[in-house]
């Protein structure tokens, strides 16, 4: 099966105060962890971005797509992503989601490819935290997406409602329950961050990242 997978980068990170992208884990940039983690499940790998981070992001060797809708938050860079890419399903990973693991990935996957209308397929958290931009969206959806960003109605969880979302839990697949809270853990201030640094060297041993 043929995806695409898009890196979320960029953005304002107004709580963060730096740009999240390069923050180091690990003696590595935030977004190799995106990019490590979506080259095991596709060859096809691009980033969406802001003009402002284009020149910073040369550096990673991946395709570059610029957000259409700029300034605009998640909703426009999932629409970066479903615009850039000529694949059905494309995997979304926002890249202050350094943990997300394989496994979840993959067990997606076997949902998105298993029939039937579902347009997308989104993790839950155990205390039923939706977590949109570690995901998997048809590129079918690209013209309500349209349509809620021309009208600048930016709520993603208002999106989702409009769409077939299958959800998933920490209980649906294999590895959930082991590797599901850190595949889900994401940085949006510097305390997660630090958060982060404390719990990488625990984090599930993956040799994709070595």
């Amino acid at each position: 099966m043929e995806i695409t997978g898009v890196i979320l980068a960029g953005g304002r990170s107004r709580r963060m105060g730096a740009d999240k992208a390069l923050l180091m884990l690990e003696g590595k940039p935030l977004i190799a962890y995106s990019a490590a983690r979506l080259s095991s499940i596709t060859e096809h790998v691009v980033i969406a971005c802001g003009e402002e981070e284009r020149r910073a992001y040369r550096m990673f060797h991946l395709p570059l797509i610029p957000d259409i809708y700029p300034g605009l938050g998640p909703l426009a860079g999932l629409h970066a992503a479903l615009q850039g890419s000529h694949t059905e399903w494309v995997a979304v990973l926002a890249c202050d989601l350094p943990f997300a693991s394989e496994g979840l990935f993959l067990h997606m996957l076997e949902i998105a490819y298993g029939g039937g209308d579902i347009q997308a397929v989104v993790p839950v958290t155990s205390e039923g935290r939706v977590q949109p931009l570690l995901a998997l969206y048809n590129r079918s959806i690209l013209p309500i997406l349209e349509k809620f960003l021309s009208r600048r109605q930016l709520r993603v969880m208002e999106f989702l409602d409009v769409l077939d979302v299958h959800y998933v839990r920490d209980s649906d697949y294999e590895e959930g329950p082991r590797t599901h809270t850190f595949s889900l853990m994401n940085m949006n201030t510097p305390e997660d961050y630090a958060a982060a640094l404390k719990l990488a060297p625990l984090h599930p041993d993956d040799s994709s990242l070595q």
